[in-house]
């Protein structure tokens, strides 16, 4: 061809002389210029006609593609591939393809055709036809491995070049043995069920992949035909400007650091790495598809040049699966705001930004506000759960808010939520002004089908950034310590400050110091009397926690039966009153003592326990101590928290033997309607009713009415907190069964209680 292109230009230099002589010499001889131009005219035509045979036959030599380069990369992938001609003379395989065909490196060469007849022959494809039959389509195939095997392949082929003698082409396989096999089972299941259900057709499509290639010298894509699809272009090449183009904005500084790092690598860098992965949107059919572009770090030509390349992947399916796990990882299934683990994530990266800021001398600070909504329980339990989630997404709504500008909301637990404000310099010290709008938008929303309802709700806050935190999560601590100073109070609303902080401090030691005392037998029991008001004998005993320590002194239940219960020790101290107070009565019962009743608090996780009457049986059964001479007593509070559930638990409770009994009657939120669901056998009067039963009529009309209405229903009454015996004659004429109080003793060791039993007895 280079001989050819210098013949032409020796031509054209021996006619650009031959037009000056005629030009210099028309004149001189006239009667030959017509002859001579006339020639020149003839040899232009013949030179332009030989121009355009030679680009044509050049151009039909050399293909826009590099074969070599292509077949190099081809050897590199782990999946059966091969290029070939559809005149059956050419074939490249690389290892994984030969070994699928069987070919071992200590054979002779095969003739290229008798290997592609062969193979499409073994795949149920023409071989005349094969060329178009697998270009036109993705084709599926079972085949024998050389092992026996029966291996299924998806094959997908590109066309590489054509010409009029015959095309080359690209083919991969993708392995879908397991998918086939799974489906032959669902299929073979579904027959199965034809006899008894409607037959379901099963079907599973396999996803395309498309291919791009290209040197690093030429800036441009080869694109195969199925990613010519992906990206809806109807030629097969594209410049990375071109292709970049129709990358989402957001995606395409991933694809400029990915072409970097490409060009970047040194050519020293001979090792093979394992796929990497691009997740990019790219933008096809008038929308944003998100596309896996997976690719080799270090691909290189036979020259050690790197080669761009990469296949993409639809995975807009598995991108829609994991937005819609992210949003039930990090957002309420109720109100459809942030949870606990999406606040504690914003709230760290505000934490950061905050302090960040506080460090070059801007101020630039947020109120961390946790809200609970007064008395939920009873709304759930009044109207139902339904209504209930509606008020939830209503005060969702409400806090959402105050958050247009700036901050956020979330819901962290039943009906607690935390809003984060920032607070700004002309605040007044406390966002006390926002919380009371709040608490006005949520009592609106008392009418229609929560008419009648009081909404309210309680708030606790803290500053943040500030001196005795060290990350988001302490602030928030503080801001629910705050709220629960004023645990069980209406429309609470109170700041965390530093004295709060030592009195976190001083739970922390209190943990340790309760941790201690369970493990080495600090706690003990002691016994409170419970008195027939006819005979005043003794008839049972109260079983209270103590907590004695070393030197004596006595932490009162109040102080550490809330720590116990948030540190997750609770259950510990119940099971050993259960156990002490078994083994003590059965032991009295054995010296021949009064057989009397003991009772016993449960704490509201044990009392929901499954296994809650396993647990009371092994214990009974251990000490030799029937049923019925032991009472759990259980609080308003506990019994009504799940009513189905407490139902439940205590018939079956019941049906062992078990007494059971409602502490502190009448402080709670039970209603008449509820009591007489429970099976109980004894409503224990609150001592607040007895205090003033000698001079209050309110007082003394509650009590009476109680004790006519638990008679009603077969129960017998207790009052506590009797003190002088003016009050147990009124109660006695109302007909009260038993007293407890300090009239008949207080709490006591076993030790005093026992002889106070033998003096009885």
């Amino acid at each position: 061809m280079k001989n050819s292109k210098n013949l032409i230009l020796w031509l054209e230099l021996l006619f650009a002389v031959l037009s000056f002589w005629v030009l210099q010499n028309v004149s001189l001889y006239p009667e030959h210029a017509m002859t001579a131009l006339r020639i020149y005219i003839l040899g232009m035509i013949v030179l332009t006609v030989s121009l355009v045979v030679s680009v044509r036959y050049y151009q039909s030599q050399h293909s826009t593609i590099d074969v070599d380069k292509l077949c190099e990369m081809v050897q590199r992938i782990d999946v059966p591939a091969f290029i070939w001609s559809d005149d059956l003379s050419v074939m490249f395989a690389n290892s994984a393809m030969d070994e699928l065909l069987g070919i071992t490196g200590e054979e002779p060469d095969q003739d290229n055709a008798v290997l592609l007849s062969g193979f499409f022959h073994s795949i149920s494809v023409s071989p005349k036809e094969a060329g178009e039959t697998m270009s036109r389509q993705t084709l599926r195939t079972g085949l024998l491995a050389p092992d026996g095997r029966k291996r299924h392949i998806a094959w997908t082929t590109s066309t590489l070049k054509k010409n009029n003698t015959a095309s080359l082409l690209f083919s991969i396989g993708f392995e879908t043995t397991e998918l086939e096999n799974a489906k032959m089972e669902l299929t073979k299941y579904a027959q199965e069920l034809l006899t008894s259900q409607t037959r379901y057709d099963l079907s599973m499509k396999l996803s395309g992949v498309g291919f791009l290639l290209a040197e690093t010298v030429r800036e441009e894509y080869y694109v195969s035909e199925e990613a010519m699809k992906f990206l809806g272009i109807s030629q097969n090449c594209m410049t990375f400007q071109e292709f970049r183009k129709k990358i989402h904005q957001d995606d395409r500084i991933k694809f400029d650091d990915y072409l970097v790092k490409i060009r970047s690598l040194p050519d020293t860098d001979t090792r093979i790495s394992r796929p990497k992965n691009l997740e990019i949107r790219l933008w096809t059919k008038g929308q944003y598809v998100w596309y896996a572009y997976q690719y080799h770090e270090n691909l290189r030509n036979k020259d050690g040049k790197p080669i761009i390349g990469g296949a993409l992947i639809d995975i807009t399916n598995e991108k829609r699966k994991d937005a819609r796990i992210k949003n039930l990882a990090f957002n309420d299934e109720v109100t459809g705001i942030f949870n606990r683990n999406k606040l504690m994530h914003e709230g760290a990266k505000l934490y950061k930004m905050a302090v960040e800021a506080e460090t070059q001398g801007y101020h630039y600070r947020y109120w961390v506000i946790v809200l609970d909504i007064d008395r939920f329980h009873i709304i759930n339990d009044s109207c139902g759960y339904e209504k209930g989630d509606k008020i939830l997404k209503a005060f969702a709504h409400i806090l959402c808010e105050y958050t247009a500008n700036s901050g956020l909301v979330a819901r962290i637990s039943a009906d607690n939520f935390v809003l984060i404000l920032q607070r700004y310099d002309d605040d007044d010290g406390e966002p006390a002004g926002t919380i009371e709008q709040i608490r006005k938008s949520l009592a609106e929303l008392a009418k229609e089908d929560f008419a009648g309802l009081s909404l309210s709700c309680s708030a606790g806050f803290a500053s943040m950034p500030t001196p005795d935190s060290n990350d988001f999560k302490e602030v928030l601590e503080h801001a629910e310590f705050a709220l629960a100073v004023g645990k069980g109070e209406l429309s609470y609303l109170m700041g965390y400050d530093a004295k709060m902080h030592q009195e976190i401090l001083y739970q922390g030691e209190m943990e340790k110091s309760l941790s201690e005392a369970i493990e080495n037998h600090y706690l003990q029991l002691y016994y409170q009397p419970k008195v027939d008001i006819h005979t005043e004998k003794i008839i049972g005993a109260e079983a209270l926690i103590r907590w004695i320590q070393p030197d004596g002194t006595m932490i009162s239940p109040n102080v550490f039966i809330p720590i116990a219960e948030k540190a997750g020790m609770i259950s510990a101290i119940s099971h050993f009153v259960l156990c002490e107070a078994c083994e003590q009565t059965a032991k009295w019962q054995k010296m021949g003592l009064s057989r009397i009743v003991m009772s016993i608090n449960f704490a509201s996780g044990d009392f929901y326990q499954a296994n809650v009457c396993e647990v009371i049986r092994n214990q009974l059964d251990k000490f030799g101590l029937e049923s019925k001479y032991l009472e759990l007593e259980l609080t308003e509070r506990l019994a009504l928290g799940d009513i189905n559930y407490t139902v439940q638990q205590m018939n079956a409770l019941r049906e062992m033997g078990i007494l059971l009994a409602m502490d502190d009657f009448g402080t709670g939120y039970s209603s008449l309607s509820y009591i007489q669901l429970l099976p109980l056998t004894l409503l224990k009067l609150d001592r607040s009713f007895i205090i003033e039963i000698e001079t209050d009529k309110v007082a003394q009309e509650i009590v009476s009415a109680v004790i006519k209405i638990a008679k009603s229903m077969e129960m017998e009454t207790i009052a506590e907190g009797v003190e002088y015996q003016p009050q147990a004659e009124i109660l006695k004429k109302m007909g009260c069964d038993y007293i407890q109080g300090y009239l008949y003793g207080k709490p006591m060791p076993p030790e005093e209680f026992q002889k106070r039993l033998e003096a009885d007895t």
